[in-house]
C-alpha cells in the first residue's frame, strides 16, 4: 500500500514562528536561519533549553489545507497517511518525542507520527511511489534517489498544494496499480 508522509517542522509546524518569538530573534538570526536552513548554534543552545519547545509551535498559515490535500490520497485512493519527522541531530532535546506526538494528537488526532529519527534518515522509510512532502532539498533528493516522488516545501506553499492536486490527479487516472511511474 503506498504512503503519503508530510515532514512536521516547517511543514505543519512553524519551527521558524516559534523560534522567532522564543528567542526574540535578530534580524542576523534570521537572515542566518534562512542561508543556512538551520538557526545559528548560539540560537539553536537557547532553543535547546526551552521548555516542550516543539509542543508549543504553532501551525504553518496553510498546514490544515495541506492535510486535506493529503487526506484525499488516504480517503479516495486508499494510501496510507503518515507524518515523518526528524529528532534533532545530536538528540540534546528531552521531550521532542513527547512534544511532537502531543502536538500531532492536538492539531490532527488519528494521523499516525513516524520519526527518522534523523532527518537523513527519512529516505530509509521511502518505498517505490511513495511521496514525501519536505522543506529539506536533501530530504527530497534523498526520497527522490530511493524511489519516490518528492514535493519541496519552500516559500510558495501553494505551489505546493497544487504539486500535490496533480500527483492525486495523476494517481487517481493510472490507478493504485501503476502509481507514480
Amino acid at each position: 500500500m503506498p504512503t503519503i508522509y508530510l515532514d512536521m517542522d516547517g511543514v505543519l509546524a512553524d519551527f521558524n514562528t516559534g523560534a522567532r518569538k522564543y528567542l526574540n530573534a535578530t534580524e542576523q538570526d534570521e537572515q542566518e536561519a534562512e542561508v543556512n536552513g538551520r538557526w545559528p548554534e548560539r540560537s539553536w543552545g537557547r532553543l535547546v533549553e526551552a521548555p516542550n519547545f516543539y509542543r508549543h509551535l504553532p501551525k504553518m498559515p496553510q498546514a490544515d489545507l495541506l492535510m486535506l490535500k493529503a487526506l484525499r490520497f488516504q480517503d479516495a485512493l486508499g494510501w496510507r497517511l503518515r507524518v515523518l519527522t526528524a529528532i534533532p541531530q545530536k538528540n540534546e532535546v528531552p521531550d521532542v518525542f513527547q512534544d511532537k506526538i502531543e502536538w500531532m494528537m492536538e492539531y490532527y488526532p488519528g494521523v499516525v507520527c513516524h520519526f527518522g529519527p534523523y532527518s537523513h534518515d527519512k529516505h530509509r522509510h521511502c518505498k517505490p511511489g511513495d511521496i514525501l512532502v519536505d522543506d529539506r532539498t536533501s530530504n527530497c533528493e534523498e526520497w527522490r534517489a530511493a524511489g519516490g516522488h518528492a514535493v519541496k516545501v519552500g516559500s510558495d506553499y501553494s505551489a505546493v498544494l497544487a504539486q500535490l492536486d496533480i500527483l492525486f490527479q495523476a494517481v487517481k487516472d493510472k490507478g493504485n496499480s501503476q502509481y507514480l511511474d
